[in-house]
């Protein structure tokens, strides 16, 4: 029953920003493709491999991000892929499945960095929360993530945290994050 009221919720959420624009379709090949791309396991797909599907990539991508049968790893590969589509619909995509702290913790991670490599700076303070969530590959991800993104708001988001960070991996990935920004901002 929560999971089906959050899907509505997220349904919800969705509906306002696809108002009054017809959602594009792939083609069956075009499907194909894009789902033989998210079940890769040796290949790494870049952007261009889902931009060359064509239109409808973005909201194949939506619907399989937001799909509960579908396996949490698809799902995680979906939402990741999503940042390369950096726009309302993807933004609202990615913020609603971080919205839903039930969900796999993969699809989660991979929301995150798809809200890092698609927002930018504009995710920061989408991202930085998780910086507390209970889970240490979330944080782990949550600091890397802020790390790639770089800033003041991502560097005063992972040094508020740091030090109340109990995991040896997870404080290392936000030590690392801050060495990063800290770098890229005296190299400027």
């Amino acid at each position: 029953m929560r999971s089906l009221l959050a899907g509505s919720i997220l349904v919800a959420l969705l509906v306002p920003a696809l108002a009054g624009a017809e959602p594009k379709v792939l083609s069956a090949d075009g499907h194909s493709r894009m789902m033989g791309l998210l079940r890769s396991y040796e290949y790494q797909p870049t952007a261009d491999d889902f931009v060359q599907l064509g239109d409808g990539a973005r909201d194949a991508l939506v619907e399989v991000a937001l799909d509960e049968a579908e396996q949490p790893l698809i799902r995680g590969r979906a939402a990741y892929a999503l940042g390369w589509f950096p726009d309302e619909v993807s933004r609202r995509t990615l913020t609603g499945l971080l919205a839903r702290p039930e969900l796999s913790d993969l699809i989660l991670r991979r929301a995150i960095d798809g809200l890092a490599t698609g927002f930018g700076e504009d995710a920061v303070s989408c991202i930085a929360p998780y910086l507390d969530d209970e889970r240490t590959a979330v944080r782990e991800t949550a600091a890397a993530a802020l790390g790639r993104i770089g800033g003041a708001k991502a560097l005063r988001a992972l040094r508020r945290r740091v030090a109340r960070e109990t995991n040896d991996v997870v404080r290392g990935a936000f030590e690392e994050a801050i060495r990063r920004i800290e770098g890229s901002a005296s190299n400027e």
